[in-house]
């Protein structure tokens, strides 16, 4: 006779593919492994893709999995009806026996804080989709996006806890909302080191590469950084790119290194796996991440996971000088900073840290013990599962 499988006690809701190899997808998985360590069984509401299943339970992680699946165009009107799907399981007897809900989007958090069910919520706020979404699309009305700050208030404000990456959003976040910043934590996103294994067919030799690896968003700064490849015209040193998106969807970024003169200077990777990916980090002479100064940055803040990885494989980075990098990074001690947006000025800076190997060496050595000090993800877990459980002493 089959066993009866217990009841969720815990709901975790993301407006995100999982599994992916999108950062997201990284964050999602140790938010449900510090569920997992604090309830039996959990639930998952996330989207997926036609390979994956609507509905499973997955015995490895002891969690139910839905999969929202609807193929719709328009984005206000996807996550309209994502949130409806939301609003019916939890209204289902299979939510019978949930106490606590954390969601990392308005999308599920709006469905969640309008249920009349008395349940613990954490609210994970990542980014803002007032500030995101204009990049993402332009035309979008003035009164959508009013709209959608003003939900997204409603979500802060009423949930029962907040955690965030970083320290400039958590202040952003008590600025924008009004609210006690004790209602804040951050919990920075986490590092695991992964054993490395080499790509089939990759011939890049130790040292002689500079790395940029995850997406290509604009506030990403990739284009500062192939303008910055042009000082480096007369060296030998490649820039390895290595996209975390398909190759199909990196055509703009291909032409626009044509157009600027560097293309014949790179060499593309595409979602790589984690061990893969970590042969590439431990071979590059330094890492580049040149975020750009902009409300993504600036105001909205980010935890960047593409320096913390970087730096737990000893490979120092060069970053934008912002208020979300000096967070992780102290320049020329554990990792090297530049102003942003200035592709001359980073390509000098790379240009010269090229002619100190042993200085690349010392500070990409003290930003692993950095790491390994502060950002592993079970320091990060440890914080999470500290934070469900003083809500459910409360409860």
């Amino acid at each position: 006779m089959q066993t009866m499988k217990q009841q969720p006690q815990f709901v975790y809701i993301a407006f995100d593919v999982f599994p992916s190899k999108k950062g997201a997808a990284t964050h999602i998985n140790h938010c449900l492994k510090a569920l997992q360590q604090t309830f039996d069984t959990g639930l998952l509401i996330c989207l997926g893709n036609d390979d994956m299943p609507k509905f499973q339970f997955d015995n490895e992680r002891n969690i139910y999995v839905y999969r929202w699946k609807e193929k719709i165009i328009n984005f206000l009107e996807r996550t309209a009806k994502f949130q409806n799907a939301v609003s019916k399981l939890l209204e289902s007897s299979l939510c019978d026996d949930v106490q606590l809900i954390h969601f990392r989007d308005i999308w599920g958090g709006l469905p969640v804080i309008q249920s009349a069910k008395n349940i613990k919520t954490v609210f994970e706020v990542n980014a803002f989709n007032h500030i995101e979404l204009p990049n993402r699309y332009p035309n979008i009305s003035t009164s959508a996006i009013n709209k959608i700050k003003n939900l997204e208030l409603f979500c802060i404000k009423n949930a029962d806890t907040i955690i965030t990456p970083s320290k400039v959003t958590k202040q952003f976040i008590t600025q924008f909302a009004s609210i006690d910043s004790n209602k804040i934590s951050v919990v920075a996103n986490g590092v695991t080191i992964y054993k490395s294994k080499d790509i089939s067919g990759n011939n890049l030799k130790p040292l002689s590469y500079i790395l940029y690896f995850g997406a290509l968003q604009k506030w990403q700064g990739i284009k500062t950084l192939l303008k910055a490849l042009k000082e480096l015209e007369n060296s030998n040193i490649r820039l390895v790119l290595c996209s975390s998106v398909p190759e199909k969807r990196t055509g703009i970024y291909q032409e626009l290194a044509a157009s600027i003169g560097v293309s014949h200077k790179i060499d593309w990777l595409f979602e790589l796996d984690k061990e893969s990916l970590s042969k590439v980090i431990s071979n590059a002479i330094l890492t580049v991440a040149p975020l750009a100064a902009c409300n993504r940055n600036i105001v909205q803040g980010c935890n960047p996971l593409k320096i913390l990885e970087s730096l737990a494989y000893g490979t120092p980075v060069v970053a934008s000088n912002l208020p979300v990098v000096t967070e992780i990074i102290t320049d020329n001690i554990t990792g090297f900073l530049v102003l942003p947006d200035r592709p001359e000025l980073l390509g000098r800076k790379i240009k010269a840290l090229l002619e100190e190997p042993e200085k690349l060496q010392r500070v990409g050595q003290n930003g692993k013990n950095t790491i390994e000090k502060n950002y592993l993800w079970k320091y990060q877990e440890t914080k999470m599962m500290n934070t469900y459980k003083t809500l459910l002493e409360y409860a």
